[in-house]
């Protein structure tokens, strides 16, 4: 007896069907109503071993995308951090990094450092020194 073999492909959902040929006529058979709905096919597809030409859908041109959202930076958290008065007083990266991350951003040290000295060529900020460490805050 010949074996086959129907490998169907439901946008990567695959059902696949091996055996004897038989066997895979009587599955077919089985589940064509259900297949055909799913594919879009009136209900009186074709047989199994008969070949039945899949139409695909058009899509509705009217479905509307969804919004753009505009993309969330380190730069523009912290310029509205700084419109919002959290450089007010000196701030340590921990603290800017903390704040960055409670806006749903993650960005290493390093990142935010650079994005502070930015601010700070910009004239924006002042790095106060403090010891070693280096604090931010508005320049007054």
């Amino acid at each position: 007896m010949e074996d086959a073999k129907v490998v169907i492909n439901l946008k990567e959902g695959i059902i696949e069907i091996e055996g004897p040929a038989d066997f895979v006529k009587h599955c077919l058979d089985m589940y064509k109503d259900g297949i055909g709905k799913v594919l879009g096919l009136p209900q009186d597809t074709a047989a199994a071993s008969e070949k039945a030409s899949v139409v695909p859908q058009k899509r509705n041109a009217a479905v509307a995308k969804p919004p753009t959202r505009k993309r969330a930076t380190v730069m523009a958290t912290m310029r509205d951090d700084l419109e919002a008065g959290f450089f007010d007083r000196p701030r340590s990266t921990a603290e800017i990094k903390q704040r960055v991350s409670e806006a749903g951003l993650t960005f290493t040290d390093t990142g935010v450092r650079a994005n502070l000295r930015k601010l700070t060529q910009d004239g924006l900020l002042d790095a106060v020194k403090k010891g070693r460490s280096v604090r931010f805050k508005r320049r007054s």
